[in-house]
This record gives C-alpha cells, structure tokens and sequence, in this order.
C-alpha cells in the first residue's frame, strides 16, 4: 500500500502546482495582455475569475483527495478489490504456512543425516 500512498502523494503534489498556476499565473499573465493592450478588459477581469475559481476548486479537491488518499487508500477500494485482496493474501498466508512446514521438515531431516554422519564417523 506503500505505493499507492506515494501515487496519492505526487498526484495531490501535482494538481496543487496546477492549481498554483491557475490561481496565480493565468491572472498575472492576463493583466500583462490588458496593460499592453492586447486583451480587452473585461474579458480578462472574466478569465482571471474563472482561472481563480477554478484553481481555487481544484486546490481545494487536491488537498482533501491527496490527504485522503495518503491517510487510507484501501477505503477507496471497490468492495470487490477489498475481498480480492483479502483473498489473495489469506493464499500467501497460507502459502508461506506450507513453506514454513516444510522447512521445518527439511530441518529435521538434515539433523538427521547429521546425526547419522557423526555416528559414521565417531563408530
């Protein structure tokens, strides 16, 4: 889940230097085109609005999703990818139980033939 976590991360990173730019850039860059006469006014008092509100929303989701989605990934989860998850590691449980035994097994076996090569050698 590690990775998800970072994923989160670097995505809410990401639209937060969006939003950044949206917020901050777009208008400053508007009100350089009306001081230099190539955009009218109004329409650059409207963009830099929406640019603003925009940024503002898309800041506003990033902080709350990001911090979401770096906190608890796993709630987000489809019920089906849940269970299947669980059912995937209940297997790998089970499956590294069997590895477990059988190494034991093989444990015994070599105290065995260690046991049978001192008393060769010893006899």
């Amino acid at each position: 889940m590690r990775a998800s976590s970072l994923a989160g991360f670097i995505l809410a990173a990401l639209a937060l230097i969006t939003a950044a730019l949206m917020g901050a850039y777009v208008p400053l860059k508007l009100v350089e085109l009306v001081i230099e006469k190539k955009l009218d006014t109004l329409f650059a008092g409207i963009l830099g609005l929406s640019s603003i509100a925009a940024g503002a929303f898309l800041a506003f989701f990033a902080i709350t999703l990001g911090i979401l989605g770096t906190l608890a990934p796993e709630r987000f989860l489809p019920r089906e990818v849940r269970s299947a998850t669980g059912e995937k590691l209940a297997a790998y449980r089970a499956r590294q139980r069997a590895m477990l035994e059988e190494l034991d097994e093989v444990k015994k076996l070599l105290e065995e033939i260690r046991d049978l090569l001192k008393e060769g050698v010893g006899g």
